[in-house]
């Protein structure tokens, strides 16, 4: 080897002696910051991913709402006014709040009008009625919402659902736009496996390809669906001029407060178990059924007998039993279902939507989702129709049946450790 050879390698054996520390670095920074794919079945972290920019921003609305509800309670203006004028007020809120969605409807049809070269002139006076209808609706709306929790309060002590004389957690809600629910289903069978709170608003046709999309990946059957109160604390609650729904609703969001509060076994396992999800949610919309008339009853009678002759009187002029159709409609898929004809019952789902969109219900998609987002509200005496022969229902009534109290049975239901000791105890 010649001198200059010599140098060269020399050259070469420095410049590997540098280089190998940083590709050694390279390789330790590539592996640190790679990119990690899911696994084609990890379903959750999937969907986090599919959903991005669409999930519901929680706790932003949390913070939110706990910041206005504290400043409110600093001052508490509604506690100067008497019952009576309390009463007045709610009633004045919930008819601005018709008058305000009658407005917005007028605007609206305005736009639509194809004589009406000019919508945003002849909507004129009509937005400004509704902007200062909104205003006053704002102004109101937190010391509405207190006069509301603490009517609730009073009737859940009364029947004896107070611990020490306290009602705990405290009724607390807001009125707010509610997000959109994704509720996902096995196939096979219905029963719920998985669901995402998205963005309210969504749009219907964004709905729909995301159903789609779950559908394919997952080889499951999804809804996006609409919800009228979630379980946060505070209750979300959608906005709605009907005061009877609205007061029925903060008992019923607050019962899965309370399951929560109280470390129930129905609340902890009510994702990770079906049946536990029936019991909570029949045990809330028992406790809406009786604690909400309460209500009416005591702070506004005369409103609730003509809205309720008023529902009695659609119902028997309807020539369409939804009812029985529909319980007839999850019979049969259950059949199927168990027969492992699953294509075939999700044809005959279609063809039931079908019926159903004639006779003016306009269901967008009836699927095995559908079912069992439904189905888990089992609280009618004959049962609910989207429940079809699921027995935990019936149970769950028969429990409030033999108790002394709704606050006894609340007590009972908090206590049960799965179905079958919901079933024992009604035996």
């Amino acid at each position: 080897m010649n001198n200059h050879q010599s140098r060269v390698t020399s050259q070469l054996f420095k410049v590997r002696r540098v280089f190998r520390p940083v590709v050694v670095l390279w390789v330790v920074v590539l592996t640190l910051l790679r990119c990690d794919v899911p696994p084609y079945a990890d379903r959750a972290v999937y969907l986090d991913r599919l959903i991005a920019g669409k999930q519901f921003d929680l706790l932003g609305w949390w913070l939110r709402t706990v910041w206005d509800k504290w400043m409110y309670s600093l001052a508490s203006p509604h506690l100067l006014l008497n019952e009576s004028e309390q009463v007045a007020l709610v009633r004045r809120y919930f008819q601005a709040l018709s008058e305000y969605q009658h407005l917005e409807g007028r605007i609206r049809n305005l736009y639509a009008a194809p004589n009406v070269t000019d919508p945003y002139s002849a909507s004129a006076a009509l937005r400004a009625q509704r902007d200062a209808t909104r205003n006053w609706l704002s102004q109101h709306q937190s010391a509405v919402e207190a006069i509301l929790e603490q009517q609730v309060a009073a009737v859940l002590r009364e029947e004896g659902m107070d611990i020490g004389g306290e009602i705990y957690p405290p009724v607390r809600f807001r009125f707010s736009p509610l997000p959109h629910l994704l509720v996902i289903s096995r196939r096979d069978r219905i029963e719920r496996i998985d669901s995402r709170e998205l963005s309210p608003g969504l749009p219907v046709d964004v709905q729909d390809q995301l159903e789609r999309t779950v559908d394919q990946r997952f080889n499951v059957s999804s809804l996006v669906t609409n919800i009228g109160g979630l379980g946060a604390y505070p209750t979300m609650l959608v906005e709605t001029p009907v005061m009877e729904w609205v007061i029925g609703t903060v008992a019923h969001e607050w019962t899965h407060n309370y399951l929560l509060a109280v470390l129930s076994p129905v609340a902890l396992r009510y994702y990770a178990d079906p049946a536990m999800r029936t019991i909570n949610e029949t045990t809330a919309v028992i406790v809406e059924r009786e604690v909400g008339p309460r209500v009416i009853a005591r702070f506004y009678r005369p409103s609730a007998a003509a809205l309720f002759s008023d529902v009695r009187a659609s119902r028997s002029a309807a020539s369409f039993d939804f009812r029985s159709e529909m319980r007839a409609t999850r019979l049969r898929v259950d059949a199927l279902l168990a027969e492992g004809r699953v294509e075939e019952a999700e044809a005959y789902m279609e063809e039931r939507r079908k019926l159903f969109v004639a006779n003016g219900y306009p269901i967008r998609k009836l699927n095995q989702a559908w079912f069992a987002f439904h189905g888990a509200y089992n609280a009618d005496p004959d049962g609910s129709p989207a429940a079809g022969a699921d027995p935990i229902g019936p149970a769950v009534q028969a429990l409030r049946q033999r108790s002394a109290s709704l606050g006894n049975f609340l007590r009972q239901v908090a206590s049960l450790r799965d179905k079958e000791d919901l079933f024992s105890r009604v035996r």
